[in-house]
């Protein structure tokens, strides 16, 4: 278990990250989400302990940590064998366990390439197998999905899998949120600095649904007295219960039923509803 407490930092006069709390658990994919400028980079980089923060506490991180941040880090002058090696001896492993890396993402073709010449697709193959060498107990991936096409894409997703399966605590930032619904088990809002919402994510089949109706706060009231949870989310309600019980409820309660989804978390929504916006250009990031 990793956990932030009240994480601030300070940078060109405003906060960066400003009060953040959160706890990680091993084993659970997180979904970093917001603007530009919330402070999704900032709040990377010092869960990575690559950035100090101004005040606050966060325990210590696993050992080893792995991460592929906005800037690689990748030298364009080594061959992709050089770097993926390179990354194995930080991490402790054999020159075949880094070579067993490479070949898992695909690279042994371009294995004597030099990273410089590579596409932007195979740098961030190359990036992931290299933080995902050795056995990180925190991976960090900073838009991982940047330049990947549909193979490379479900690449990626079974490298998370196979991670969340090890125990691994995965934390993945990315703008693409109709991807991350696919994969990530909790959802973090961030905006404006500061952690407005930390959502677990249901997935279709799972019990819960969303539904709307003509007075979401009644229908959050009536459930509530049953011991069921709801929130609303871009005009619908977010329960943990199954449909027909919920619709029952509702139609019980002389409320109108507009619309119901089994499962599933709408992932835009939330994030429309609970993103308040960026700071000023260059302020943070």
């Amino acid at each position: 278990m990793l956990e932030m407490v009240d994480v601030r930092l300070r940078g060109r006069g405003r906060p960066r990250l400003d009060g953040v709390s959160i706890r990680f658990d091993p084993g659970v994919v997180y979904g970093l989400i917001g603007p530009n400028g919330a402070g999704k980079s900032s709040l990377m980089s010092v869960l990575a302990r690559l950035v100090p923060a101004s005040s606050g506490r966060l325990s210590s991180p696993p050992t080893l940590v792995g991460a592929v941040l906005s800037e690689n880090g990748l030298h364009p002058g080594r061959t992709v064998l050089e770097t993926i090696r390179l990354r194995g001896s930080y991490a402790r492993v054999g020159a075949e366990a880094a070579d067993e890396a490479l070949r898992r993402a695909g690279l042994e073709s371009v294995a004597r390439r030099r990273v410089g010449a590579l596409s932007l697709g195979m740098r961030m193959r190359l990036a992931i197998a290299a933080a995902t060498i050795g056995e990180p107990g925190l991976v960090i991936l900073d838009e991982p999905m940047n330049g990947l096409d549909p193979n490379g894409i479900s690449w990626v997703r079974s490298v998370i899998a196979d991670m969340r399966s090890r125990g691994v605590i995965v934390v993945v930032s990315s703008h693409l949120l109709s991807e991350l619904a696919q994969f990530i088990d909790v959802a973090v809002i961030i905006s404006a600095g500061t952690i407005t919402c930390i959502e677990p994510m249901r997935r279709r089949g799972q019990t819960g649904c969303l539904i709307r109706v003509n007075d979401p706060a009644a229908l959050i009231d009536v459930l509530g007295r049953r011991g069921h949870g709801g929130r609303i989310r871009g005009g619908w309600v977010s329960v943990d219960a199954p449909a027909p019980e919920v619709v029952r409820e509702a139609v019980r309660n002389s409320l109108d039923v507009l619309g119901v989804e089994e499962g599933g978390t709408d992932l835009e929504d939330l994030y429309a509803t609970t993103s308040t916006g960026e700071y000023l250009a260059g302020e943070a990031r």
